[in-house]
């Protein structure tokens, strides 16, 4: 049996759907998977022991209109899938399992292009998001854990960069993020970093592309901050953060990737995305702290409080104090530390 999970979204959403892919896996033992995502989405997932295939789909570069998506199709129908399951809730994603000659097609019920599945689900809000994408197999058992691979080269490059720093404790920031109206402001990242150094026990590891190098942190020329933005692999960022001992990140990929290993407790810093929405931290050593004075329009019941949008208002959320976060990293590292 051969099936084809269709995921084209951010690294945060294709973290969230490897429990879906270990389900898959253990529901159909002896079937092939095949994983279509982004190009950039490609590492996080590249050394799945459950997959067999991931297909890069370079939507807004090289696969652009229809002369990609067409290439794209033809892969999907020379694989000859029996099953296609989209966690992935726009209607081009269904059409490439449709046009592809796919005959079994389960996703959402909230999906554009919903009309075109022979097996529609229904998208619970009340919900994680991984426990949604596991309705699309009826799964309701069990917590299944988020399944990253580091390889033995990702963690001996960490294991370099660590070695001959003496630290108690080891903090992973993560300051950006893909969606710049999540980002916690970089004065109260640097606060808060400034604040951390002054224990001399801890080690803070700042994280992020390349591109984040352009945030600008003062708090980095510090002899316990390590400012490793644009200097790891995904997989190698993976690795840093199962050895680290809270990771501390807004409602983007790091907290999901942090959520994967056992050792860190992550701390969530949200804004717009609330985490009534149900993508925070799958794990039970995390806490989200959130500005409860904040309300996106898609949540169902809008208070009358709710803020303007504005771009103002927006480069100013959320409206979390440094002694919030403070506070609970050391709390973290006190239960930690026995103290």
């Amino acid at each position: 049996m051969r099936i084809l999970i269709i995921h084209t979204a951010f690294i945060g959403d294709i973290v969230l759907s490897t429990p879906l892919i270990q389900k898959i896996k253990d529901i159909y033992p002896e079937s092939e998977i095949d994983y279509l995502t982004l190009p950039g989405n490609k590492s996080i997932i590249s050394n799945n022991p459950n997959l067999r295939d991931i297909i890069l789909y370079d939507k807004k570069g090289a696969d652009k209109g229809i002369k990609g998506f067409f290439r794209i199709l033809k892969i999907v129908k020379n694989n000859k899938y029996d099953l296609a399951v989209i966690p992935h809730r726009f209607i081009r994603s269904i059409m490439l399992a449709k046009m592809g000659g796919i005959k079994k097609i389960s996703g959402f019920d909230v999906a554009t292009g919903s009309f075109l599945l022979t097996d529609v689900r229904h998208y619970d809000m009340k919900k994680h998001e991984v426990e949604r994408l596991l309705d699309l197999v009826d799964y309701n058992g069990e917590r299944v854990p988020l399944g990253i691979y580091p390889s033995e080269e990702d963690y001996k490059k960490i294991n370099e960069i660590l070695n001959g720093r003496k630290y108690q404790n080891l903090i992973t920031v993560a300051p950006g993020s893909q969606r710049p109206e999540k980002i916690w402001p970089m004065e109260k990242y640097d606060e808060l970093i400034k604040r951390l150094t002054e224990n001399k026990e801890n080690l803070i590891a700042i994280t992020g592309g390349k591109a984040e190098k352009s945030l600008k942190l003062d708090s980095i020329n510090a002899k316990n901050v390590i400012d490793l933005r644009g200097e790891i692999s995904l997989l190698e960022f993976a690795a840093l953060l199962s050895k680290s001992d809270i990771v501390i990140s807004n409602d983007s990929a790091p907290i999901h990737i942090g959520s994967a290993f056992e050792k860190p407790f992550v701390i969530g810093i949200f804004g717009p995305g609330k985490r009534g929405l149900g993508f925070f931290p799958w794990t039970e050593k995390s806490n989200v702290i959130e500005d409860n004075e904040f309300y996106e329009n898609s949540i169902t019941a809008i208070p009358e409080k709710q803020h303007a949008y504005s771009k103002e208002y927006y480069k100013g959320i959320p409206g979390i104090t440094v002694d919030r976060v403070y506070g609970e990293v050391v709390k973290r590292l006190e239960e930690k530390n026995g103290k």
